[in-house]
C-alpha cells in the first residue's frame, strides 16, 4: 500500500537486505533498480534514504572492537560454507576450499597459540641476531651503536 509507513522492525529488515547486497559487491543503482523493483512499494527518494541509512549503519559497524569484527568475519566464512553448492563440496577441490575455510574460522577463533618471539636484552648489551645478519651488516651495525654511545 503506497504511501503507508513501515514498522522499524520493516525497515531494519530492508536496511539488513540492502547491507547484504552491498557486501556482495552490487553496484549502488542496481540496489536502487532492485529496491524500486521489489515487491516494498518505495519510490525513488525512499529507496535512495534506505540505501543511505545502510551504509550508515555499515559505517557504524566498521568502528566496532576487534571481537565484533572477529566475530563478523566469522559468520561472514560460515555464510560462504553454507552458499557452496553440494557438487563442488563433494569433489577433492571442494573439500581442499572447505579446509582452508575452517583453517581461517579456526585461526579467528583462537584455536591454534600464538606465535611469540621475544627477545630481551639490556641497553648497554643489545642482543643481537647474528643468523640475519652478513659481516658487513654486522660492521655497519657495531659502528652505528658506537656513534650512539658517544652521542649520549
Amino acid at each position: 500500500m503506497p504511501g503507508a509507513k513501515s514498522t522499524k522492525i520493516e525497515t531494519d529488515k530492508r536496511v539488513f537486505t540492502i547491507q547484504g547486497w552491498i557486501i556482495n559487491g552490487v553496484p549502488d543503482y542496481l540496489i536502487l533498480k532492485n529496491i524500486e523493483q521489489s515487491d516494498w512499494n518505495i519510490g525513488r527518494r525512499q529507496a535512495k534514504n534506505l540505501l543511505q541509512k545502510a551504509y550508515k549503519i555499515w559505517h557504524n559497524d566498521e568502528e566496532a572492537t576487534v571481537e565484533q569484527k572477529r566475530s563478523l568475519r566469522i559468520a561472514e566464512l560460515k555464510q560462504d560454507i553454507r552458499n557452496m553448492s553440494v557438487e563442488f563440496k563433494n569433489t577433492p577441490k571442494g573439500m581442499s576450499v572447505l579446509l582452508a575455510y575452517k583453517k581461517e574460522i579456526s585461526k579467528l577463533e583462537a584455536l591454534y597459540p600464538a606465535h611469540k618471539v621475544m627477545i630481551q636484552g639490556d641497553k648497554e648489551n643489545p642482543v643481537v641476531i647474528t643468523d640475519v645478519f652478513d659481516e658487513s651488516k654486522e660492521k655497519r651495525l657495531n659502528e652505528l651503536l658506537d656513534k650512539a654511545l658517544k652521542l649520549k
